[in-house]
């Protein structure tokens, strides 16, 4: 995060916020790459935990993880590369409406930029798909419930 333009200037508070409560979605954001329909890849592709394991496990865990295995699915259809990746987590981070944060105005200007250099991205990378940047937007929403 603090290689994002404008993350390390930013109010400590405010950084330490960005990523408490941006690290869930980001995870899940990147660990979507190693789950498919079946299950997930662990520990290096040397593992592989099953979706029925998981859902057999006790509440509130085996609930947690369905719709996570339902956005995975949805979100690797979109087929990013890692620099389309990089740049939606950038944007999963630097979220002006996180709880707590003294300086809205200012993160908001960096996620525009971000979301701004996404959408020009995604142009560039998948000039055929002129809707994977509002899918992408949609999966932002998404992340968060």
């Amino acid at each position: 995060a603090k290689a994002l333009p404008g993350f390390a200037t930013l109010d400590l508070n405010d950084q330490v916020t960005l990523l408490k409560y941006g690290a869930y979605e980001a995870l899940f954001a990147l660990l979507a790459s190693c789950m498919n329909k079946d299950g997930l890849l662990v520990a290096r592709g040397g593992g592989f935990i099953t979706r029925e394991f998981l859902k057999s496990l006790r509440k509130p865990f085996s609930d947690m993880m369905e719709p996570k295995f339902q956005f995975a699915t949805r979100f690797n259809a979109l087929e990013l590369d890692d620099s389309d990746l990089a740049l939606f987590v950038a944007a999963i981070i630097c979220c002006g409406d996180r709880p707590g944060l003294s300086n809205v105005s200012r993160i908001e200007h960096i996620q525009e930029s971000i979301v701004h250099a996404l959408r020009l991205h995604l142009s560039s990378n998948h000039p055929d798909n002129g809707l994977l940047f509002p899918k992408l937007l949609q999966k932002l929403a998404d992340l968060r419930q």
